[in-house]
């Protein structure tokens, strides 16, 4: 079964997997389309709602890589979860809201195509923003960021709720055999960003809250 899927990733590809070579999984890893550097976060809010800044590292595995400048399209996700603890049951889910971000190659043009959808749903004529970019870095820069989202309102807040926000790949819309990449098991596997947020106080709505989240192993 192994062999089959790995067959099939190549054949996906164009070109072999690296495993005879020398060349391990991680230290080719290192070797793939990465944007490094902190991961920072920053919660906003005014009288109109609460707005979400955020850049993360991005590292992608040579398979994904490779398939980007095939043609082959990725999307990223943010997603977003606004909770108001209760000490007598389950917290409460007060709203959330998700951003999908598409980039793809088009060999025609030579260039990149970067496409935002809010929403969960993916359709490319209706999406808030279309970018035609030379490089694949300045993809990936747009993708991996947000510029104060608004992610909720701010009514009715009391200044306990917490804001829980995810990053990751949507391994769902891959290929088959990119569902399943070599030292990593499944593509849902793949590291994925994560972190809880305070919700600034309404005495101070300027305040800014600033944490360094964590990723996923």
């Amino acid at each position: 079964m192994w062999r089959q899927r790995r067959a099939a990733v190549g054949a996906l590809l164009g070109a072999p997997l690296a495993l005879g070579s020398g060349l391990t999984w991680r230290t080719a890893a290192a070797q793939a389309t990465a944007t490094d550097g902190a991961a920072q976060w920053r919660l906003e809010r005014d009288a109109d709602g609460l707005y979400l800044s955020a850049r993360v590292p991005l590292r992608l595995p040579p398979p994904l890589a490779d398939a980007l400048q095939r043609g082959v399209p990725l999307h990223f996700v943010w997603h977003v979860e606004v909770w108001r603890p209760r000490w007598y049951w389950t917290d409460r889910l007060l709203g959330q809201a998700s951003r999908t971000v598409r980039v793809v190659f088009q060999p025609l043009t030579g260039r990149w195509r970067l496409s935002v959808h809010d929403g969960s749903a993916v359709n490319d004529g209706q999406a808030t923003l279309h970018r035609a970019l030379d490089t694949l870095e300045e993809a990936l820069a747009l993708a991996r960021s947000v510029q104060r989202w608004r992610v909720a309102s701010a009514v009715g807040l009391r200044g306990d709720e917490r804001v829980s926000v995810e990053y990751r790949i949507d391994t769902g819309r891959l290929p088959r055999p990119l569902q399943w990449l070599p030292g990593h098991g499944a593509a849902d596997d793949l590291p994925a960003w994560r972190i809880v947020l305070r919700v600034p106080s309404a005495d101070t709505p300027a305040q800014m809250s600033i944490e360094p989240g964590e990723r996923d192993p």
